[in-house]
């Protein structure tokens, strides 16, 4: 059609009248052709009216009108006809699909995708996180879930509120208590008391920059910050849509993910997923439930893969947005490259190429074990020599420059020792660490803004300076990634000069009290020998699973953390209760709204058998905190199996379960408080559920086989133990349900 609203062929003038009754003339598969034909006509008719100018009146009868529109559709050629009704069916498709997302919204179907839920607590508007935002990354059953956060929209006079963002080592793992949030919120509030600080802490486990940039676009848009603290990078290849990710199928190209994005965040992409997830998806995954890193095992990368490019590309790009969101949002936005475990750490994996002929990979296999066998034997020139000879045959092996590291290490050659140590990292096929280029990405993008808004925190360079030999290792890190106290406090350093660099100049900085010390930090936040003994228990149970079991550093550091575990088992004996009682009383006299603070008492009292003191201290959390998760879940954990509670139990158990989807833990705790008030069917059914998310889980299995003795299946009860035993050999809780099977079966003969 030209600009004059007629189509020209075979020498004919159409008008624009016309041309609509060509196409919609023969539109048979449509049964709402003539009142939507009557509809368009007299629109059509409009528009001409009105582009001619024509003050007559034009009168036409209905079937005049479909005559005319019939006569002109047979006219028109046939591409123009399937061009106008492939149209025209979108387009209706396009009206149906958002009468019935309207219709599902209006009655209340589905969940908020939305990161912030606002609710009304004590009489006040208050913003808290929403676990199910995470359902649109994330399969059901392995979301994960963010700390608790409760602010206001409008900050208060006189704060200064800093935003966090990043995974898990931003959170804080493996005890947040402990993190970056709180560690930085301390030195500020020490240094700067005359200015109130409010850190957000919204790290979370196992999320990339494809999850952050919509979490950084809402708070821009919803929560009123003054600073923006990036530490992202260490997930790009193993989270989201990474070549490496077991959350779903991985991408690359940056329009279809976040298309898929918003079309999850649909209720009706929520039906889709759901189905998805359950019909189709599920049976094919052996992941049902959070497994950590052991998931990630068979997703390598080699660090030639081509899906490498697009993973950087995204990532930049990501990192714009999110730059760009804080930006809009009013904030100063300090963006830090990454510092990962580099002497402490050797490759998940390495990689050999298939093009090697056997004879090759013979000799570099034979050369690999003699330079091992050669360092175990303190002999390191001789086993460089090995190495160097390998190279020869293959270069990129992660492991081999990991050994040339600690040979150079021992040798004191330290700067050829970091080098072959940051090989080895770029060259691990688990890609749980950020890459060199990675880091380059971060540094670049945060100079291509005005200094003054967006700021580069060089913490790769401060964890180098600090290390020793400038390579850091276990000294800083749990881990490959994770901060030991010594490394959050390093980190949370870093951020608090520069934010007190946009305060004030440095040459105005005299009259201000010291930093706080390592020490400082450690009594104020209550790190006791207690604290230290759970951390050092959480991070050897996970140390001790894949692909941390296959590394090559395994052994030494196993026995280096059964050494410290010694060291710290005073922090457990019965005789310490009341010589570290008081730090968490004094902390908590100073500051009773620590809700962090309140819930490691808690967890401290239960601990040493104080059942009742613990669920006070989390009873007083929810009062301020509603949906605290953790608060009703230790509530519900601690009285499940006390017949004078467990109704209560199953109550705050169930609220759990408004908060977050189900896991194995929640549902097993569950399955405890219904058997105690002796709903023997509805434990048996919860217990289920619990095993057909983790099959494997010894509690789950004890769980079930309690209720089938219940409900008298004693045959049942016996398959599942056997099962558990099979699976835990020298587990006493397995031994003593056993018995007391056997003792009912006994019982029941006689």
């Amino acid at each position: 059609m030209d600009c004059a609203g007629k189509s020209r062929e075979k020498g004919v003038n159409y008008s624009a009248s016309e041309v609509f009754w060509r196409i919609v003339g023969k539109v048979p598969a449509f049964h709402f052709k003539r009142r939507a034909c009557e509809i368009g006509w007299i629109s059509v008719m409009l528009f001409e009216l009105k582009r001619k100018k024509r003050h007559r009146s034009v009168k036409m009868s209905k079937s005049r009108l479909l005559q005319r529109g019939a006569s002109s559709m047979r006219k028109l050629s046939i591409g123009k006809k399937r061009f106008f009704l492939g149209f025209f069916a979108l387009l209706m498709l396009f009206v149906a699909l958002a009468i019935i997302e309207g219709g599902l919204r209006l009655f209340g179907f589905g969940y908020s995708t939305r990161f912030f839920l606002e609710r009304e607590i004590n009489g006040e508007s208050v913003l808290t996180e929403n676990h199910r935002f995470f359902l649109s990354f994330f399969p059901k059953s392995l979301s994960r879930s963010p700390q608790p956060i409760q602010l206001t929209s409008q900050k208060p006079k006189n704060t200064k509120r800093i935003i966090i963002f990043g995974e898990s080592a931003a959170m804080g793992d493996p005890e947040p208590a402990f993190g970056l949030a709180r560690i930085l919120k301390f030195m500020l509030d020490r240094r700067h008391p005359d200015q109130n600080w409010e850190v957000v802490n919204l790290g979370v486990t196992a999320i990339n920059s494809h999850v952050i940039v919509p979490m950084a676009r809402e708070t821009a848009a919803r929560v009123d910050a003054d600073f923006w603290c990036l530490y992202i990078g260490n997930n790009e290849v193993v989270g989201q849509f990474g070549p490496g990710t077991v959350f779903g199928a991985s991408q690359s190209n940056l329009r279809l993910i976040r298309a898929s994005l918003a079309a999850k965040r649909t209720r009706i992409g929520q039906i889709a997923n759901s189905f998805w997830e359950t019909v189709a998806a599920r049976p094919k995954s052996d992941d049902t439930e959070w497994r950590g890193m052991a998931m990630f095992t068979k997703h390598q990368v080699a660090a030639d893969d081509p899906r490498l490019n697009g993973v950087y590309e995204n990532f930049e790009a990501n990192l714009n947005d999110i730059i760009t969101a804080g930006l809009q949002g009013g904030a100063k936005v300090f963006v830090s490259s990454i510092a990962v475990n580099l002497r402490g750490s050797s490759p998940f994996r390495s990689t050999m190429p298939e093009s090697l002929n056997n004879d090759s990979l013979a000799e570099w296999n034979r050369l690999f074990e003699e330079s091992s066998q050669l360092f175990e034997a303190d002999s390191y020139d001789a086993s460089l020599a090995a190495i160097q000879a390998a190279m020869k045959i293959y270069a990129n092996h992660a492991e081999l420059h990991f050994l040339a590291a600690r040979c150079l290490w021992r040798l004191q050659d330290y700067a050829s020792a970091r080098k072959s140590f940051l090989l080895a990292r770029d060259l691990d096929a688990l890609r749980f660490r950020t890459d060199s280029k990675l880091n380059k990405i971060i540094k670049r993008t945060a100079m291509t803004y005005p200094s003054k808004s967006v700021v580069f925190v060089d913490s790769e360079s401060l964890f180098a300076f600090n290390a020793p030999n400038g390579i850091p290792g276990d000294e800083l890190f749990w881990d490959h990634v994770h901060f030991r106290f010594p490394g959050n406090y390093l980190l949370g350093l870093a951020f608090a000069r520069k934010i007190e660099g946009q305060l004030r100049s440095a040459d105005k900085t005299g009259d201000l009290s010291p930093w706080p010390s390592l020490d400082d930090c450690a009594i104020s936040l209550t790190l006791t020998r207690w604290s230290d003994y759970q951390m050092l228990q959480t991070m050897r149970r996970r140390l001790n699973q894949e692909p941390f079991l296959s590394q090559s550093v395994h052994d030494e550091r196993d026995r280096r953390l059964d050494r410290e575990l010694q060291e710290h088992a005073v922090g457990v004996a019965s005789d310490s209760f009341s010589i570290q009682q008081p730090a968490f009383e004094q902390a908590l006299g100073r500051n009773p709204n620590d809700f962090v603070l309140r819930n490691q008492y808690g967890k401290y009292l239960l601990s040493y058998g104080r059942r009742t003191e613990a669920v006070e201290q989390w009873q007083k959390i929810i009062e301020s905190v509603p949906y605290h998760l953790m608060a009703h879940f230790q509530i519900g954990q601690a009285f499940a199996e006390e017949p004078a509670r467990a109704e209560e139990a199953e109550a705050s158990l169930r609220q759990v379960l408004e908060i977050r989807a189900a896991t194995a833990d929640i549902l097993i705790a569950l399955g405890k408080s219904q058997l105690t008030q002796g709903k023997h069917k509805e434990s048996l059914e919860t217990a289920l559920k619990a095993l057909n998310l983790r099959p494997t889980s010894i509690d789950g299995l004890i769980q079930t086989a309690r209720a089938y003795v219940k409900l008298q299946r004693l045959d049942q009860a016996i398959r599942h133990l056997e099962k558990a035993e099979s699976l835990a050999p020298n587990n006493s809780s397995i031994a003593t349900a056993m018995t007391n099977l056997l003792l009912k079966m006994e019982g029941g003969q006689q």
